[in-house]
């Protein structure tokens, strides 16, 4: 009985030591005793201790708030801009001892570093895509859900709304009947081709007499090269219904063949843009629907 109280006493001064040498607790009970110079001694302690991953981000969480509530701007700063570097969804939030001045300028940071961050995930990720690396897809939904991170903090700007659709083209290319095949560069734009008459949608009825109609604006969809290469991937047209009213204009466009979801959004948009002489049936101006091929093969 008396060997037993004594391994018990011993193992409860062991866990007692433990619980006193844990430096991220201490130095978190100095940062709110406001021992702020303790405090960062404390957290050096922690990154040489070995720790696992998660306590050594909340250990370089608190290095920055004590360097914050230190003055120490600079160095405050860059350990923020580290800290997101290496985790870049990190919440501020989940901290309670962060102060309304230290969430404001993580989200200074934040919203400073994470496009650049996201360009670079995104080169590394469609490096490893044009290589058909099996961790290629994963790599690219990392950079979706990066650029859904920076839209929801306002980091937002046309280079990641570009990007954005380019990683959509990817990540509906990987699902594709085809795997994907290294990227080469685009040279040339979407040619849109209406059909001969004969060709065109109307009831047969309507055949004679009817003029169909003439294309008068017809822009390009506008691709980027980046996409409009995955696209090619595809080795196929988009075709599309569009129809065309008494005035020339578009009142609707309809995909029957579509290429990839971001693809075929594009081509709709710039459809939608298009005028035309509108059709003549004896003369008098009709609606019309006109099927329209849209190659990406770049032949």
């Amino acid at each position: 009985m008396r060997t037993l109280a004594t391994i018990l006493a011993l193992l409860g001064a062991t866990s007692l030591a433990a619980a006193q040498d844990d430096p991220l607790k201490t130095a978190r009970d100095l940062y709110a005793s406001a021992a702020y110079v303790e405090a960062l001694a404390e957290l050096a302690r922690v990154g040489s201790a070995g720790a696992p991953p998660a306590t050594t981000r909340d250990a370089e969480a608190y290095r920055t708030f004590c360097l914050v509530a230190l003055g120490r701007d600079a160095e405050a700063r860059a350990a923020a801009e580290s800290l997101v570097r290496k985790d870049p969804t990190l919440s501020i939030d989940q901290f309670p001892d962060a102060s309304p001045r230290i969430a404001t300028m993580f989200a200074a940071v934040r919203r400073s570093v994470l496009p650049q961050l996201i360009r670079d995930e995104y080169r590394e990720a469609r490096a490893r895509a044009a290589e058909n690396a099996p961790d290629a897809e994963a790599r690219l939904r990392k950079v979706r859900q990066l650029l859904d991170t920076a839209e929801h903090i306002n980091a937002w700007d046309q280079t990641l709304a570009d990007v954005r659709l380019i990683v959509d083209g990817f990540l509906d290319l990987a699902h594709a009947a085809q795997p994907p095949v290294a990227v080469v560069a685009a040279t040339a734009a979407p040619v849109v081709r209406d059909p001969s008459p004969a060709a065109v949608a109307v009831p047969s009825s309507a055949k004679a007499g009817v003029i169909a109609p003439i294309p008068v604006f017809q822009p390009q969809p506008n691709i980027s090269p980046a996409l409009l290469s995955v696209v090619r991937q595809l080795r196929r047209s988009s075709t599309i219904d569009v129809v065309i009213n008494e005035h020339g204009t578009v009142d609707e466009v309809t995909v029957k063949q579509p290429v990839t979801p971001v693809y075929d959004k594009l081509v709709v948009a710039a459809a939608k843009t298009w005028r035309y002489k509108p059709a003549l049936k004896d003369g008098v101006p009709i609606k019309f629907v006109s099927t329209v091929v849209i190659n990406v093969s770049g032949e």
